[in-house]
């Protein structure tokens, strides 16, 4: 099975969450879901799990401001 990942969502892979827009992290949130259910290592599966979560207070905290 490929890689659920587009382009938009791949281009994102090595970015800092502090460094994204408002529109990349939520495309970011929905690229974490994707990969949460693709991948079948626990570790592969935690470590989408706390971007996500990392993106999700990010986009708290810019709209709180």
């Amino acid at each position: 099975m490929s890689n659920p990942l587009n382009k938009q969502e791949e281009k994102l892979r090595g970015k800092k969450i502090s460094n994204m827009t408002l529109d990349e992290l939520n495309v970011w949130i929905n690229a974490c879901d994707k990969m949460e259910n693709w991948v079948n290592a626990n570790k592969a599966r935690r470590s989408w799990t706390t971007s996500r979560s990392e993106a999700i207070n990010e986009v708290k905290k810019r709209l709180q401001k």
